[in-house]
């Protein structure tokens, strides 16, 4: 994805529809693709996962506890006579995903258009009021987003991580603002967020790989940073009316579940499972966790949530994305009406993912390779400037610095280089004062003054340079500053005397 595009697109609706402003907070998350890692079959098991648990979950809920269970092994057993259909949640993901592939990038009016337009299976209150406000009172895509913490923005979150699963500051970008389409709120940008930073971690991780519940809590810990400081607001739960958020309690609540392992019915009894975001995803992601290697489990695990496709809908995507489409058992896949178009549409994004550099592990690796090797031949080219400073041999030290800054400009910014650089140029100027050579002179001092616009010296030098050039005006400005800025610097007030007492004799 074009990151300029969607930087452009963010400072628009932070500043014309008040939309949250997600980006200035949490830390950056290192998402690296290894070449070892089948990514297509991957992305594929994150779509198919998430229909699966959506089309399971909407055809169990409701049932009693007892009953799951059997319902679940008959439908699992069953060849072709049971075929599931997905709802919502799908189909929104579906339309986001379409849009993506159509227009090759992230478009938010055209998705707008797409929610509004189709006829989407069973949508709930806050999507009904979103269509209300885009196409029948003809409000503009980026203020018809409602104020609502519910779990549409996380569910259909998705395709965010499966073309952005190398590049995370894109990933933030387009996760945050598909959810602000509909849910304008900073609970529910916060859960696309983070699900899709948790599925793209999920799908740089190889599979069958959790093990050891340090990996747990490290995926925990990595993910909830991605939405540290979005939610400035004050949320509650339904089920104590304590203030609470996402980030502390898939950061600290559930990491603590996880280290004492809770059982499913205590965190059950303490989240709750219903359709609120703060509900759904943290017991979706327990679920998850408490069985990564065993899709089965995860799946029957969901069915006893109460918001059931919710939540069954969410961990099998994290499910689908770590252990990929091959190792989903096929007795769920083939119950899928859909099935051939979600693997279509996986190869698709896949091929889009491809074009971002940073997903390509392969690019990453020869382009760490070369960056290295410029990394190596910059200290060479460095340490032999600094070398020809001892020396004096000022006019090859500062061909030797231009060509480090040629080939690594960030040096600049570095205040020990800088030094050395500022060094390099003085030493060259002074040496063609002495040369009256005083054009030439200026331009070194010049370019070190760019280094260091208050070092009194270079300061000094300048009006030494224009006092030769007979400029008394720019000498004395220079001269004064250099005062200004250290006056306890002898030569800067013998510099501006010298000046000051020849406009005198001269007036």
């Amino acid at each position: 994805m074009n990151i300029r595009s969607l930087e452009g697109l963010y400072d628009f609706w932070v500043t014309k529809a008040d939309m949250p402003d997600f980006m200035s907070y949490s830390e950056e998350i290192n998402l690296t693709p290894i070449p070892s890692i089948e990514f297509r079959d991957k992305i594929r098991g994150a779509l198919v996962g998430l229909a699966i648990g959506d089309a399971f979950g909407s055809h169990l809920e409701g049932n009693h506890q007892y009953e799951i269970e059997y319902i679940n092994d008959f439908l699992k057993g069953e060849k072709r006579s049971v075929s599931l259909n997905i709802t919502d949640d799908t189909e929104m993901t579906v339309l986001f995903c379409e849009s993506l592939i159509i227009n090759q990038s992230f478009q938010p009016d055209d998705i707008a258009n797409r929610f509004s337009r189709y006829n989407i299976n069973g949508i709930g209150d806050t999507i009904k009021e979103f269509i209300f406000n885009y196409r029948d009172r003809r409000m503009e895509w980026y203020k018809s987003g409602v104020e609502s913490a519910g779990n549409g923005a996380a569910m259909r979150s998705c395709p965010s991580a499966l073309v952005n699963y190398g590049d995370y500051r894109s990933l933030k970008l387009m996760a945050g603002m598909q959810a602000a389409i509909t849910h304008m709120d900073q609970m529910a940008i916060a859960s696309s967020i983070l699900h899709s930073t948790s599925i793209a971690y999920l799908i740089n991780t190889p599979p069958f790989v959790l093990r050891e519940k340090q990996d747990l809590l490290k995926l925990l810990e990595t993910c909830s940073r991605s939405i540290k400081g979005i939610e400035t607001k004050v949320y509650r739960t339904r089920e104590t009316n304590e203030i609470a958020n996402l980030y502390t309690r898939v950061g600290r609540e559930l990491k603590e579940s996880i280290e004492k392992n809770h059982q499913l019915e205590a965190l059950h009894r303490c989240f709750g499972s219903g359709a609120y975001v703060l509900e759904s995803l943290p017991f979706a992601y327990y679920v998850f966790l408490k069985n990564p290697n065993d899709f089965e489990a995860v799946l029957k695990d969901c069915l006893r949530a109460k918001d059931t496709d919710t939540v069954a809908s969410m961990a099998l995507t994290l499910s689908g994305a770590y252990l990929g489409y091959n190792n989903i058992p096929k007795g769920y896949t083939q119950k899928l009406k859909n099935l051939e178009e979600l693997l279509t549409l996986g190869d698709r994004l896949f091929e889009l993912s491809l074009k971002n550099k940073n997903n390509n592990p392969y690019r990453r690796m020869r382009e760490a390779i070369i960056d290295e090797r410029t990394q190596e031949e910059a200290h060479q080219l460095l340490w032999t400037a600094i070398k020809l400073n001892k020396d004096e041999s000022y006019e090859e030290a500062v061909k030797y610095f231009e060509n480090l800054i040629g080939r690594s400009p960030d040096l600049k910014k570095n205040e020990k280089i800088k030094v050395h650089i500022i060094e390099a140029y003085e030493g060259l100027g002074i040496k063609y004062l002495q040369e009256e050579a005083y054009d030439e002179a200026l331009r070194c001092f010049k370019k070190a003054l760019a280094f260091d616009l208050n070092n009194p010296m270079v300061l000094c030098n300048l009006a030494v340079a224009y006092l030769n050039l007979d400029n008394l005006d720019r000498a004395e400005k220079y001269a004064r500053r250099a005062v200004e800025i250290s006056p306890e610097y002898p030569v800067g007030r013998e510099v501006l005397d010298a000046i000051i007492s020849i406009r005198k004799k001269s007036i």
